[in-house]
């Protein structure tokens, strides 16, 4: 497995141990997604706000690439079916995943604090 592959894989497992112990997933709800091709669904599935699921894409890199990201994890929403979707990523020298950054688009936002009304995409 190449070095990238190895960071990937380390935050997306930090991501997935931190949200079952948060959030009480004794179940193994929340897990790591296996590669979809080209019908990817993002890196982490079964957490769900208010019923639905959220799509989490995890990044961990030393230049940001913001847009993309988000423009990526939207995308696997989509083919995942999914209101809700966040990037997870790492910033740089930081060990605990509490501590890693989430980003989101505004629409998404109002999603998730409107309570999982969704208005149209403009």
């Amino acid at each position: 497995m190449s070095k990238a592959k190895q960071k990937g894989t380390a935050a997306e497992t930090a991501v997935v141990n931190y949200l079952r112990q948060a959030l009480g997933d004794t179940e193994h709800t929340i897990h790591r997604e296996t590669l979809h091709g080209t019908r990817d669904i993002g890196d982490i599935s079964g957490l769900k706000i208010h019923g639905e699921f959220v799509v989490i894409e995890v990044k961990n890199h030393k230049q940001y690439a913001l847009k993309e990201w988000l423009a990526e994890a939207r995308v696997e929403a989509g083919n995942a079916d999914a209101p809700y979707y966040v990037v997870a990523f790492k910033p740089v020298r930081v060990t605990n995943p509490a501590d890693y950054f989430v980003l989101t688009d505004l629409r998404t936002l109002a999603r998730i604090a409107g309570h999982g009304i969704i208005e149209e995409e403009s």
